[in-house]
């Protein structure tokens, strides 16, 4: 299965979406993402959508939660 890389720097990380986004690839960065915060304590998040042609309702939710659980983790989107 299909994985976007997740690079960290320093107490940040950073996210290029440069594939077309499905259900099953936003789903899983969540929880990659997640666990990412976790593991490196993270203080930030960068996620680049700007190689996306499109952003559906599910794609834009799942960017919203991803957001919100980084600040329940304490790192800011």
């Amino acid at each position: 299965m299909d994985r976007i890389p997740i690079l960290r720097m320093g107490d940040f990380l950073l996210i290029t979406i440069q594939v077309d986004m499905h259900d099953q690839l936003a789903l899983r960065l969540q929880d990659d993402l997640t666990q990412a915060i976790d593991k490196h304590s993270a203080k930030g998040v960068l996620i680049d959508i700007s190689a996306l042609e499109m952003v559906d309702s599910f794609i834009g939710r799942m960017i919203a939660d991803i957001s919100g659980m980084a600040r329940i983790l304490d790192a800011k989107t």
